[in-house]
Order: structure tokens, then C-alpha cells, then sequence
């Protein structure tokens, strides 16, 4: 009971009432209806598997929580203390400030790099958003898409390597591989979510003529200012560097931690004192909070649903409804990730997806590991999609805007990157297995497909798209996503099609 309020006090009553509700339906399964009906339990078994065994509250989420995510969350406080997330910002707009939509894809750009390490879609919006939304709307943005925008890389940046909002954590303990092996499948589609954000303010911005920063305002942050505050990112350059040659994740993030601390010494600006290194300690500490206890709650769900058999019962109707056929799988476990994510944070929501229905996805032929990546990117996407937005309605105080509205908007911007889990659930090419010429031409036909999308949704391509012309490079998109050489084709025509005509017609 005291975990649960734990859970509401640091993440919210969703989690808190879902973890509620699984532990009475674990005491009163015998009354349930239809396949949810499962064998009684005492209370005494109950507190049996719940507490003093390792498969209630001391389960793999909060086993990798106490092993694994607490020292990257710390590294995240410090990195933050030292100022990291201006010179993420900094580079960012000197990189991107001049080209066409500058401001939204300094906002793509700085949401990306600093979601990987934060964690929470939120609070990653209100550390960016602060700087990229009044930036935006300056550039002349309509404020509900600024607002959508930062919300919505916010999310995506959580699929962002090396640390991936720690959920990579979890998903190397469920599946019992290296935490390496994770990041690096998940390396592609997270670039392609990059891509898509970035095309799709290109193309916004291209529509409504809107105007770059000036020269003066990019000058205004010079390049030695940003070189040489440029050593802060050592210490995930060295992170990832202990990865790959082999040694633990933890090791990684202790080696981290200490080298961030050691390097901070180079400038005064970054040198930490008693009170600057307590100050990151207790930042890395309260960002472990909601972590923590949604990973204790996903703890205890995971037990009731081991101790009731809602995973295998849940798994096999689902193979049942769909007739074995995994496109019609796919989009019933798009909507129960959509659905069970409402309101909790990424990990809570991940888990509880993948120990329901990724069993049933490994079933009809899905790779174990593409399985748990399709469920931790639509628990991802929960953060943005309404009525419980929690990433939309940081990003709307910000933009002064409707929470409701900015949900819906950054919805709508998200349906091309949506694509992506799509691709790689059958065409593992996409996570980077398989041999090189066809990971080569899958990432390439699904990147021209999400551009198709991206282009259709904004309504430009060289100029602005006639309907005909967006409604054209809709089944574009698909052809080019599709994991057929021909169909492929059939879709490269069109898209090229839609170009002659757009060129032809300026």
C-alpha cells in the first residue's frame, strides 16, 4: 500500500488505480467473467508471490531499477547540473538556426539528445520547451504547433541511445541479452523518428513562408563559446565507449558519473562545489522517484498477471481474434498500448504491454526483441496522445495553449514516425539484422516512405501539394513501407510521379 501511494504521490493516480485494480483482480478472479476468470487466492498467497518472492514488487523492472537505471538517472542529475542542456541547445541552433523551420528543428534536435538521458517525456518538454517554444512562436508558428512539436520529440526522444529514458534496462533483463544489443537495434528507428520531426517542420515551415533566425542572432553564439563547453559530452562519448568494448552497464555509468565529475573541473563555470554537487545529486534523485516507484508498481502488476495467467489467457484470445495473422495483431496491440499507457509514465506503461501481449506477438513469428521495441515505442507514444497527454499538457503551459489541442496536434504529427514499429516488427532489417544490402535498402524505403507521409500530412512537397497530390503520396508511403521489392517499386513510381508533376507545374 505504501508503494502504490508512493506511485500516486510521484507519478499520478493512473498508475496508482491500475495497480490497485490488478491486485483486486487477482483476490476476486473467480468472479470475473469470461477468459478473465481465473482460480481463487487467499490473501496469504498473495503477499506470498507479491513479497516474499521475486516475482511481485522485487521483480525485474525493480531489479533493473536498483541495478542498472539508478546510476544513469544520477549521471542524468549531474550532466544537467553542469549545464549540459545549453550546450545541447546552443549547438543545436547554430547547426539548424538558419536553415528553413531553424527553430523547430533546434527544438527536434536539442528534444532528441536530451530525452535519451531524462527519461520523462514531461519534464523533458519543460526543460526544452522553455527555450524552443517561445522561439518558435517568435518565428512565426502557430503556438499549438509549437507546443505539438516539442511535446511530441519530447516522447521520441526516449528511444534515443545510449540511455533511452532507462527502459533499455528493462528490456535487456526481460529478454536476458546484453543492454548493448538493445541500443543498437534500437539505433535506426530512433534516427528515423529524428528524420521524420525534422521533414516535417521543413515542410511546415516551407508552407507558411516562414522566416529563418537572422544572421545576428545565430552570430550571437559563436562557435568557441560552444567548442569549448564541448568536453561535458566525454563522459557519454566514454559511457558509450565502455559498452561497446564489452564491460556492464553499470560499470559504464560509474565510469561516467566520475569522469563528469573530473572533467567539470576544466572550467569554472562547470566546477562543482559542495553545494553545485549536491544540488545534482538531489536532481538525480528526484528524477529517480518516478522511475522507482512505476517500476515497483509494473512490479506488482507483473506479479498479479503471472499469478492470475492473464498473460497466456490475454495472449492466446488475441491469437485467436486475429487468426494468427500478425497484421491483424499489430494494430490490436497498438490500441492496448495506447490504452494502457493513459497516464503512466513510459516504464509502467512498457511493462505492462509487453508482459501482456508480446508473448503473443513472439507466438505468431515476431522477433523477441522487435517484439518488446514495438511496445516500448507505443508506450512512448502514450505521453501524447489524449485525453491523458502528460507531455502534451507540460508542453501547452508553455505554449499557452489548449492541452486537449496540443494532444490531438502532436498526434497527428507523430502518424508518420507510428509507421516505424510497423516496418521493423516485418522487416527486421530495420533493428539491423540481416545482411548489409538489406538493411541497407529497408532503411532507405521506409525513410522515403515516412518523408511520403510526412509530406502528405503537411501539404508540401516542392510547393504546396494539391489534394490530389497529398492523397497520392499516401499509398506512396505505404508501398514504400511495405516489405515487398515490387510493391516497393509500385511506390517509388508514384512518388516520383508526384515530383515531375510539382516540378513541372513550378
Amino acid at each position: 500500500m505504501l508503494t502504490i501511494e508512493g506511485a500516486r504521490r510521484a507519478v499520478g493516480i493512473a498508475i496508482a488505480a491500475i495497480t490497485a485494480f490488478f491486485l483486486i483482480y487477482t483476490y476476486f478472479g473467480p468472479i470475473f467473467p469470461g477468459f478473465l476468470k481465473h482460480a481463487p487466492y487467499s490473501f496469504g498467497e498473495i503477499i506470498n508471490i507479491q513479497y516474499l518472492q521475486l516475482e511481485g514488487v522485487w521483480g525485474i523492472p525493480t531489479g533493473a531499477m536498483a541495478t542498472y537505471i539508478i546510476i544513469f538517472i544520477i549521471f542524468a542529475g549531474i550532466l544537467v547540473q553542469t549545464g549540459m542542456l545549453s550546450v545541447f541547445m546552443d549547438l543545436a541552433m547554430k547547426l539548424f538556426g538558419k536553415t528553413t523551420g531553424g527553430p523547430a528543428k533546434v527544438a527536434v534536435a536539442a528534444s532528441t539528445l536530451v530525452g535519451s538521458i531524462s527519461g520523462s517525456a514531461a519534464a523533458n518538454a519543460l526543460l526544452t520547451g522553455q527555450i524552443s517554444i517561445p522561439l518558435m512562436k517568435r518565428m512565426g508558428y502557430k503556438p499549438v504547433f509549437a507546443g505539438a512539436v516539442e511535446a511530441s520529440v519530447s516522447s521520441g526522444g526516449q528511444f534515443m541511445p545510449p540511455i533511452m529514458g532507462a527502459s533499455a534496462f528493462i528490456i535487456a533483463m526481460f529478454l536476458g541479452i546484453p543492454y548493448l544489443d538493445v541500443c543498437i537495434a534500437a539505433a535506426v528507428p530512433a534516427l528515423l523518428w529524428f528524420l521524420s520531426f525534422f521533414m516535417i517542420v521543413h515542410f511546415e515551415a516551407k508552407r507558411l513562408g516562414l522566416r529563418t533566425m537572422s544572421k545576428e542572432e545565430v552570430a550571437a553564439l559563436p562557435w568557441s563559446s560552444i567548442l569549448k563547453r564541448l568536453y561535458l559530452v566525454i563522459p557519454m562519448i566514454l559511457l558509450v565507449y565502455i559498452l561497446v568494448c564489452g564491460y556492464t552497464a553499470i560499470l559504464a555509468g560509474f565510469y561516467g558519473v566520475v569522469s563528469l565529475f573530473a572533467l567539470s573541473f576544466i572550467m569554472k563555470e562547470t566546477r562543482f562545489n559542495v553545494s553545485s554537487l549536491t544540488a545534482g545529486l538531489r536532481r538525480g534523485i528526484e528524477m529517480t522517484l518516478p522511475v522507482t516507484t512505476a517500476c515497483a508498481c509494473a512490479s506488482i502488476i507483473v506479479g498479479c498477471i503471472m499469478q492470475s495467467g492473464l498473460g497466456y489467457t490475454l495472449s492466446a484470445s488475441l491469437i485467436r481474434i486475429s487468426g494468427g495473422q500478425l497484421f491483424l495483431l499489430l494494430p490490436m496491440v497498438l490500441m492496448a498500448s495506447l490504452i494502457l499507457g493513459v497516464g503512466m509514465t513510459t516504464v509502467g506503461a512498457y511493462v505492462v504491454v509487453a508482459v501482456l501481449v508480446a508473448p503473443a506477438m513472439v507466438a505468431l513469428g515476431m522477433l523477441p526483441l522487435a517484439a518488446h521495441l514495438f511496445a516500448f515505442y507505443f508506450a512512448i507514444i502514450s505521453a501524447v496522445t489524449p485525453p491523458v497527454a502528460t507531455a502534451a499538457y507540460a508542453a501547452s503551459g508553455i505554449a499557452g495553449t489548449s492541452p486537449w489541442s496540443t494532444g490531438l496536434t502532436a498526434f497527428r504529427l507523430c502518424i508518420p514516425a507510428l509507421c516505424i514499429p510497423f516496418v521493423f516488427a516485418t522487416q527486421p532489417a530495420l533493428l539491423l539484422v540481416g545482411n548489409p544490402l538489406s538493411i541497407l535498402i529497408t532503411v532507405a524505403t521506409t525513410a522515403m516512405g515516412i518523408i511520403c507521409l510526412d509530406s502528405a500530412i503537411s501539404g508540401y512537397l516542392l510547393r504546396n501539394s494539391k489534394m490530389y497530390e497529398r492523397l497520392m503520396l499516401v499509398p506512396a508511403a505505404i508501398a514504400l513501407l511495405f516489405p515487398t521489392g515490387v510493391i516497393n517499386l509500385i511506390g517509388l513510381g508514384l512518388l516520383a510521379f508526384v515530383i515531375l508533376l510539382q516540378k513541372w507545374s513550378r
